[in-house]
């Protein structure tokens, strides 16, 4: 009796913290009630939980990159029992209304309001143009694209930095702090460029800030057992402007020290500010699914959804503008505590 009741707790204090972790994992809403200062503590944490940079004084922003993905895409299969053949559906899902103007005025704002708060905490900046006219940075620089970049791969994406600087982000792969994040975070083309050059060179803390920008949300049929009864494969998108967790980050470099913080959770913002979801394939059916039902017979059948999920502009810029700036301002929030 006593080791049943043991085991019955213990399954129940298992089933509660696998609760509270994937809970802890969960989108958080950035409404008007999110408070940065507060939550930063929380949500900007250190990837090794204990910050190995300390004593920043002097700062220089040697990257600033902000990615708006601008193409999602999903694909699902399912079989019949006792059927041959697959059904086979897949969904795309691009991003319109808005383009490169939009994006550029955003991380121009973002970036003016970035500088602003980090002065505004005490941390001195090295001028931009004392940053680019470093002969460390133009060799670190070589290794970066020009603004805007299109990104390709499983998740298209359009890549801005302010105006009159390259793009470095893209081959910057810290984790972790201490000499792993020395090794890796000038990696430019041809080999690794030790930022401490850079350092000595401009006598400050380096930075670099990588925020990530994702507007649908797709999701896919498993499968499982039910799936294979119905023979339906599906594909459900949703409309869900959100900054995304762990690939926006801020990483530090300071003496032989690195440290990358990164967002814990994705910080939902208002989806008034991607108002529609169009079909713009011939398939016909509900906007925000794709659904294909086994057709008897061999060798199945497939079918590719394609749709626009339109912007309105000006809210965007304002509601995306407000969720990044609310991120560099948890960001100057950790900044703050490593003076």
């Amino acid at each position: 009796m006593v080791c049943n009741k043991l085991r019955a707790a213990a399954g129940a204090l298992l089933i509660a913290a696998t609760f509270h972790a994937h809970a802890a994992d969960e989108p958080l809403r950035a409404d008007a009630g999110f408070k940065p200062a507060e939550m930063a503590a929380t949500l900007m944490r250190p990837d090794n939980n204990a910050a190995t940079v300390r004593g920043i004084k002097r700062l220089a922003i040697t990257a600033f990159d902000v990615e708006f993905v601008t193409k999602g895409s999903a694909a699902a299969s399912a079989t019949a029992i006792g059927r041959s053949g697959t059904a086979n559906v897949s969904m795309t899902v691009t991003l319109k209304g808005v383009d490169d103007p939009d994006f550029q005025a955003i991380v121009a704002q973002l970036y003016a309001d970035f500088v602003r708060e980090v002065k505004a905490a005490g941390i001195e900046l090295v001028p931009t143009e004392t940053i680019m006219a470093s002969a460390a940075y133009r060799k670190m620089a070589a290794g970066g694209k020009s603004s805007p970049h299109r990104k390709g791969g499983t998740e298209p994406a359009t890549v801005v930095a302010p105006e009159g600087r390259p793009i470095m982000g893209l081959s910057l792969a810290v984790k972790g702090g201490g000499l792993a994040a020395l090794a890796n975070f000038g990696a430019v083309a041809g080999g690794v460029f030790s930022g401490v050059e850079l350092q000595k060179e401009l006598d400050a803390t380096l930075a670099q800030v990588r925020m990530v920008v994702r507007f649908v949300d797709l999701n896919k049929s498993s499968s499982g057992f039910l799936n294979r009864i119905s023979g339906e494969a599906k594909v459900s998108a949703q409309v869900n402007p959100a900054i995304a967790a762990g690939d926006t980050n801020l990483n530090l470099q300071s003496g032989a020290g690195g440290e990358r913080f990164s967002l814990q959770r994705a910080l939902l913002l208002d989806g008034g500010a991607i108002p529609e979801l169009k079909d713009t394939s011939s398939v016909a059916g509900n906007v925000g699914l794709a659904v294909l039902s086994f057709a008897i017979g061999k060798g199945g059948s497939s079918s590719v959804v394609e749709k626009e999920a339109v912007a309105d502009p000006a809210r965007y810029r304002a509601v995306l503008g407000g969720g990044l700036g609310s991120v560099g301002s948890m960001m100057v929030e950790q900044l703050k505590t490593l003076r």
